[in-house]
């Protein structure tokens, strides 16, 4: 539905060459070529494309088996910014707010709609079952957007195949249809604890499934999408200054009449399974296992067995999960959850009275807990999780509107 130009103007022009950059994770990582030609790029951009092709696919290196870092050689040529050109207006206006059903993205939306933005959810999405299946979590209607792997790709039965670094590629989807369609605010979830890396791997060296989550990655793709089109929205998260327990205490707190505990989810599984809006938890996989923990402090028994469909900190299959998210295994899940150390404040706080001090969770790792953090630290880091820490990318009234959560 959006207006298309029979000819892209120079600076939708050079957001397209970044999108078809980051695009092009998928087909490199079918062969790991040593050395990768970009398109003209400004420095902002090239430096970008540099961090998605290394950090960004760090996973998929570790897990593929192959060198990390990849010493990985880029060419290409590198142009000057574009210049010239005013930055949309700060006022409200319409936001696009990345919508994936979780309780981050329903905090988003509520900061977005408080700072007096109108807000629309909005979702980039490879199948039509997925597309239902994030519209059965959401408030309202979602914009959804489509993309899709070219068949020749698929094809393929002699090729590496792992993750990607998606997050960067539905910001610039969403920032070029906001370009479009004249939103001035691409919004997103992403929270301080995606900086956390998820294995370290010995000489200072580490690789996070998030990176393209990280506030890392966040300012280089601001500054790539300045560089291309000072006329673009910039995407930022609003949830940058919060840790997951903080989002966790927000998402319980703001719930209304239209209570999203009743339909949202943050299980992939079913995502990639069938995106069956009737089955949102798997019940058996790490981001129901930290989804349930992160939660448990503010909810009652009943209201956590209504959400979740069972009683998930009792759950066997999850027990193994809960033990890798307090760091108690070689590595945290390759997946998007928390810290180490937010999960172990939670465990040790859960412990101490109420409701979930029996469960199995806390009785079987809040032990192994207290024998590598003390109480006095396990409360700082709690209390920790619980402020606000520096965020400059987030305008001073959706900041506001969070601090009033």
């Amino acid at each position: 539905g959006a207006p298309l130009p029979a000819r892209p103007d120079a600076g939708l022009a050079r957001l397209l060459t970044l999108l078809h950059t980051a695009l092009g994770v998928s087909t490199y990582k079918a062969a790991a070529a040593r050395t990768v030609a970009l398109p003209p790029l400004d420095p902002a951009g090239r430096a970008m494309a540099e961090r998605l092709y290394t950090d960004g696919l760090a996973e998929f290196f570790v897990r593929a088996g192959l060198p990390y870092p990849p010493g990985t050689r880029f060419e290409g040529e590198t142009v000057e910014a574009a210049s010239g050109g005013s930055a949309p207006p700060s006022g409200p206006g319409r936001a696009l707010v990345a919508f994936g059903g979780g309780k981050d993205s329903h905090v988003a939306l509520a900061i977005a709609e408080a700072a007096g933005d109108e807000a629309t959810p909005c979702s980039v999405v490879m199948s039509d079952a997925v597309a239902r299946a994030i519209q059965a979590t959401a408030p309202g209607p979602v914009t959804i957007l489509r993309r899709s792997l070219d068949p020749k790709l698929l094809a393929l039965t002699d090729a590496f195949t792992g993750h990607v670094p998606i997050t960067a590629i539905n910001a610039l989807v969403l920032t070029i249809y906001a370009r479009l369609t004249g939103h001035r605010r691409v919004v997103f979830a992403n929270e301080r604890s995606a900086d956390e890396p998820t294995m370290a791997l010995g000489g200072g060296v580490a690789a996070n499934h998030q990176d393209s989550k990280s506030s890392g990655f966040e300012r280089l793709l601001a500054g790539a999408v300045r560089a291309a089109d000072p006329s673009a929205p910039v995407p930022f998260s609003a949830l940058r200054a919060y840790s997951e327990l903080w989002i966790a205490r927000a998402f319980v707190g703001s719930r209304g009449a239209d209570d999203p505990l009743a339909r949202f989810t943050s299980c992939n599984r079913n995502f990639r399974l069938a995106g069956d809006a009737r089955a949102r938890w798997c019940g058996a996989c790490a981001k129901c296992a930290f989804t349930a923990l992160l939660l448990s402090p503010y909810l009652t028994r009943e209201a956590h067995e209504a959400a979740f469909g069972g009683d998930f900190l009792d759950r066997p299959a999850l027990q193994p999960f809960f033990e890798q998210l307090a760091g108690l295994t070689e590595n945290k899940p390759w997946d998007c959850v928390g810290t180490i150390g937010e999960v172990r404040a939670t465990l040790w706080r859960l412990s101490r009275d109420g409701p979930w001090a029996g469960s199995a969770a806390v009785q079987g790792l809040v032990p192994r807990v207290l024998a590598e953090a003390d109480e006095a630290a396990l409360a700082r880091a709690w209390a920790e999780g619980l402020s606000e820490a520096p965020a400059p990318l987030v305008p001073p009234a959706y900041a506001e509107a969070a601090r009033a959560l």
